[in-house]
């Protein structure tokens, strides 16, 4: 995707989706994660079972941001088990008229490096 090219919400999530899926396989081994996706019109979520019982939710929807651009959220949760309440690891607002692939494949490989993967 080149810059200008407006992103849509499903673009957004398959990008995400592939990037955590070619990030998880990167050493040729099953990591014994499992990964549930949740899709709709105004939202999509994608659910991380980790192995030690903890959850990464990753959300992703469009919002205006304060210059009232239409961008897309992606929020990044991480429960522990027990826990549901969750805590923000990061976010991004991607620009969807402006933010090219390789900006959400960057925010996704550093997001799944923080929390361990």
């Amino acid at each position: 995707m080149d810059k200008g090219n407006s992103l849509t919400l499903n673009e957004v999530g398959e990008l995400i989706f592939n990037t955590t899926q070619a990030y998880l396989f990167r050493e040729k081994t099953d990591p014994g994660i499992e990964v549930f996706m949740q899709k709709g019109s105004l939202q999509e979520m994608m659910t991380l079972l980790m192995q030690d019982g903890s959850r990464l939710l990753v959300k992703t929807f469009p919002h205006k941001n304060y210059s009232n651009d239409l961008v897309f959220r992606i929020e990044v949760y991480k429960t522990k088990e027990g826990d549901l309440r969750g805590n923000r690891v990061a976010f991004l607002e991607a620009n969807s008229k402006s933010t090219t692939g390789r900006e959400v494949r960057s925010f996704v490989e550093s997001f799944l490096s923080q929390v361990g993967l």
